[in-house]
């Protein structure tokens, strides 16, 4: 059996699927938490998927030095959190006012994104598998 993880549209469609994943955490993370004092939404960078490795990405952070543990604090916490894959989780500004609890989680956004990146999940999944299919047939006409 070939490793297919080896070519490049293999490679990339899985290691989308796996960010994808890790996005579906993040908003589900969202969804619990909508009803959470002072909470506000997270959200994942995506990382380029043309690059050798998804946690190659520099922060803004990388190589300052701070003099006081609390320089530069809110830009740590986004840079220091990274999720299982070691994908950046950040919190963005929110766009919308706020509940009177401080949360800032609108729950039809967060839907709305869970759908995005579900479908954008199935066409990784319609892609890979056409590849593979592909490289089967290929492989059974050179071998058959």
């Amino acid at each position: 059996m070939v490793d297919l993880s080896n070519l490049t549209v293999f490679n990339m469609a899985g290691r989308n699927m796996q960010y994808l994943s890790a996005k579906q955490r993040v908003i589900a993370q969202n969804i619990a938490n909508a009803s959470t004092p002072g909470y506000l939404a997270k959200d994942i960078e995506k990382p380029d998927f043309l690059e050798g490795s998804s946690t190659n990405k520099t922060t803004l952070i990388t190589g300052l030095t701070t003099t006081h543990e609390k320089h530069f604090a809110s830009l740590k916490s986004v840079s220091d959190s990274r999720s299982k894959g070691g994908y950046k989780i950040y919190t963005p500004a929110p766009k919308d006012a706020l509940t009177i609890d401080g949360n800032g989680v609108i729950v039809e956004d967060q839907m709305n994104e869970a759908s995005k990146a579900s479908n954008e999940y199935k066409k990784m999944i319609n892609i890979y598998n056409k590849y593979k299919d592909m490289m089967s047939v290929a492989n059974t006409k050179i071998n058959g």
